[in-house]
């Protein structure tokens, strides 16, 4: 089995962080930081204090999910999640199956990283225009990308954990 990515996990975060960093220079000193369902701004907080929350966040929330996966399995595996966890976590398929699980988490986590900095793109390009909107075709597709991708982890997931044959 190929070694955890939790590697690329940790050069997509710093990437990500460095990406808002230095895109949001582009963006006026008051963001609208969230969008109704039309695209219309309805909350605004100051370009600082947007940035240091998609930093903390870009930075944060993927590191507590590869942890999640690396870490929660082994210390609780009565938490594991998994079709036919007692077959697939017996003493002889334990390691093995615990290896996955981190290794498919730290995939997880990459999804989730280039979510984060898409929507930030989204946000970012929808300050092009005056008033803001949010580009939706742009912030739809990167939640379609999110959905097509948590769908093929899933599969994988499930087909690496199938009925056992007796």
């Amino acid at each position: 089995m190929r070694q955890q990515p939790t590697i690329l996990v940790v050069v997509l975060a710093v990437l990500a962080a460095l990406f808002v960093i230095f895109t949001s220079a582009q963006l006026p000193a008051v963001v609208a930081s969230h969008f109704n369902f039309s695209g219309n701004p309805d909350a605004w907080m100051k370009r600082e204090n947007y940035v240091a929350f998609m930093v903390i966040f870009i930075l944060v929330y993927p590191a507590l999910m590869t942890l999640a996966f690396i870490w929660l399995p082994r210390k609780f595996p009565a938490l594991v999640n998994i079709p036919r966890r007692d077959y697939w976590l017996a003493p002889e398929r334990r390691e093995e199956s615990l290896k996955y699980l981190a290794n498919h988490g730290c995939w997880f986590s990459c999804l989730l990283l280039l979510t984060l900095a898409g929507v930030h793109y989204a946000l970012v390009v929808g300050h092009r225009t005056q008033p803001p909107a949010l580009p939706l075709p742009l912030f739809f597709a990167v939640l379609g990308c999110l959905g097509v991708g948590v769908i093929v982890w899933t599969i994988k997931l499930l087909r690496r954990f199938p009925k056992p044959t007796v």
